[in-house]
């Protein structure tokens, strides 16, 4: 029995290092950033298939609401949509705009967000040297794409950066109040001290920044189901810096059913394996130093959730396991609570909210455990990549 407690601690210490380390890198590294007054031009596209009218138009007018150093050019992608979504965003486009806009419409809809996005690309229009994806639910807060334009600007080696993407039906039901959590929670604070490094290995879609060049050189995002996170792990293996930041901040809707919410990660895990195997095709050798990265995430999303693990050491007196994942607990929250309180408390969160927030937290990984185990399993057994997409 004490063999086989050293064996489920193993993995749980290495995940509990890294933890720690990624928090002393945020409390010793990590400082507020500053906007520049030189940054090139921004173009943003925005995808839709079959979007409800009303939240694709509400999410154009955020954008177009945006300040920025020059006019910002919005490539509006019609994925093959067969409703009457383009009709209104057509009379939409009628009206005197502040951005410069673009209507692209694909003939048919494949099921991807990453080929509607190489669509774009083919029709060379998009003039910026900054590509920001932004999908048709989500709404950019004032500032969001400055603050996204101006920290990929930062450093020439940033190939892609994403920004704080939050749930905003957080009070729909107990999984949508959890989703809200995780994002800016663990989630915020783990990228933060990733970008610190320039590895942030999974990008919030949402509403990402790429660097143009970058796009050019590497290609788009088609070949892939999880486009952005697929992407990502190619460009790190190319050696460019993928980053994070709290500024540039965007509200979304999230999944308020299981279904979805089941469809949803069980289709981001299987990105993850993915990605891990996009890195090995381009780079053996940076297969390997991403091999660490993989495996920790391998063990936050198939090992049991706290909810099941620790009642399940303490009944079977695996007291080292039972330890390790209640320091790692610990150390976590208190890892939330410094990002939160560094980074502003944007969501001006009281004490019982920043006390329950890890453990919702947890609640979310203990429902979405088995999704998780069956994304990996699609991507090894190498089924069907056109389900579970948009």
């Amino acid at each position: 029995m004490e063999t086989l407690s050293i064996i489920i601690a193993a993995p749980l210490l290495v995940e509990l290092i890294c933890v720690m380390a990624l928090m002393a890198i945020f409390l010793f590294h990590w400082k507020p950033e500053t906007i520049s007054d030189d940054l090139p031009l921004v173009t943003v596209f925005v995808p839709f298939y079959n979007e409800d009218k009303a939240l694709l138009l509400s999410a154009l007018e955020k954008i177009d609401q945006q300040e920025y150093l020059s006019r910002i050019q919005v490539l509006i992608i019609d994925d093959g949509s067969t409703n009457d979504t383009p009709v209104y965003v057509s009379q939409w486009l009628q009206q005197e705009r502040k951005q410069e806009y673009v209507l692209l419409s694909k003939p048919e809809n494949t099921g991807r967000k990453g080929t509607a996005l190489d669509f774009a690309l083919e029709q060379q229009v998009a003039s910026g040297e900054i590509y920001i994806v932004v999908d048709s639910d989500t709404f950019i807060e004032p500032g969001g794409i400055l603050a996204l334009a101006n920290k990929i600007w930062s450093h020439p080696d940033y190939a892609a950066v994403c920004g704080y993407v939050v749930p905003k039906n957080r009070e729909s039901n107990l999984l949508c109040k959890s989703q809200f959590y995780e994002h800016i929670g663990v989630h915020g604070a783990i990228r933060t001290s990733q970008d610190q490094l320039g590895v942030v290995p999974v990008l919030a879609g949402a509403f990402v920044a790429h660097r143009a060049s970058a796009v050019r050189e590497l290609g788009g995002w088609s070949e892939w189901l999880v486009e952005d996170i697929s992407w990502c792990w190619k460009a790190l293996a190319h050696r460019y810096r993928t980053g994070y930041t709290a500024k540039a901040i965007a509200t979304t809707q999230c999944p308020e059913n299981n279904n979805a919410l089941f469809r949803q990660r069980r289709r981001w895990s299987r990105g993850r394996v993915e990605a891990f195997w996009e890195t090995w095709k381009v780079s053996p050798f940076m297969g390997l130093v991403s091999l660490p990265w993989f495996l920790i995430s391998a063990t936050e999303f198939l090992f049991p959730p706290i909810f099941i693990a620790m009642p399940l050491f303490a009944v079977l007196d695996l007291w080292l396991p039972f330890s390790v994942m209640a320091t790692a607990l610990l150390v976590e929250s208190v890892f939330i609570f410094f990002f939160i309180a560094k980074t502003g408390n944007a969501h001006n969160l009281n004490r019982a909210e920043m006390v329950m927030l890890p453990l919702f937290t947890h609640l979310l990984r203990f429902i979405t455990w088995i999704p998780n185990i069956l994304g990996y399993l699609d991507e090894i057994t190498g089924r069907d990549k056109k389900w579970l997409t948009r």
